[in-house]
């Protein structure tokens, strides 16, 4: 019985997403800015004369990723959120629906419309190659195969926000903090970085610049969007173990935010 609500709950979902005009923008605004950065990068090769990167298509398509995991972070943020909002998950929850069947139809639509996205982005990068003679490389293959567990990471992530919250309104805005806190905190300990030696700067700076270190080294470890950096680093510095540790440390990663938000979700209820 549970598997057979579980399917019903992600099927549901599912198409109702798959056939929204959002998720295609989304997929299309990837591409457009991706095309932009190539174009840029293909001018840039014409007027210099000289190939300057053995990696061409791995900055648009870290682009593309980026714009694809934020689209599938916002939906599921707001998807526990709209089914409190609109009263159905209360009415869900008076049939055999656990907080586990509905939290895992909910991660696993998310994920399968990530890995459709990725398969678009694979089409479209493999056209990119033939027409721009930009290679098509093992590496960029290993991205892409990357990129299903860090949309992984992303979807559990943002069902854990949803989680948290009882209204739309409320799930977006908690994301947005929390996702403007992680840049805020990257960028001001980038600055303090390029203030140069401990020497050269003043004692209240330098702690506050181990202070940032340390945040910002826990950031790495809860933000979804640290580990597409770290996959596509392993991926250029072509070495599998940090490659297979980072895939190994997304699947932890989303087996305990979903294990979370089952837990806040049963311990907040269904009303908003």
């Amino acid at each position: 019985m549970a598997k057979k609500v579980t399917r019903t709950l992600f099927k549901r979902d599912f198409l109702y997403t798959l056939y929204s005009w959002g998720y295609y923008a989304a997929i299309f605004a990837s591409f457009l800015v991706s095309s932009f950065i190539l174009k840029n990068f293909i001018d840039g090769i014409r007027e210099e004369d000289i190939l300057v990167s053995a990696y061409p298509l791995h900055q648009p398509l870290y682009i593309t990723l980026i714009i694809i995991s934020i689209y599938l972070v916002i939906v599921s943020a707001i998807s526990i959120s709209r089914e409190r909002e609109q009263g159905t998950l209360e009415v869900l929850f008076y049939g055999p629906v656990t907080a586990g069947n509905f939290l895992w139809s909910k991660y696993f639509k998310d994920l399968l419309l990530g890995i459709i996205a990725l398969g678009f982005t694979a089409v479209y990068f493999y056209l990119v190659s033939c027409l721009t003679n930009l290679g098509f490389t093992t590496g960029l293959i290993k991205a892409l195969f990357m990129g299903v567990f860090i949309i992984s990471c992303v979807v559990s992530f943002g069902l854990f926000i949803s989680s948290l919250t009882g209204r739309i309104r409320s799930s977006v805005v908690t994301l947005l903090a929390i996702l403007g806190a992680f840049l805020a905190v990257q960028f001001a300990y980038g600055a303090l970085l390029g203030l140069g030696e401990e020497a050269t700067i003043s004692l209240p700076l330098l702690y506050l610049r181990q202070t940032l270190s340390y945040i910002f080294q826990g950031i790495n470890w809860i933000s979804p969007f640290a580990f597409l950096s770290r996959g596509l680093d392993a991926v250029v510095l072509e070495s599998w173990s940090l490659y297979l540790a980072n895939i190994v440390y997304c699947l932890i990663y989303s087996l305990i935010f979903m294990a979370l938000s089952i837990f806040t979700m049963n311990r907040r209820g269904v009303k908003a």
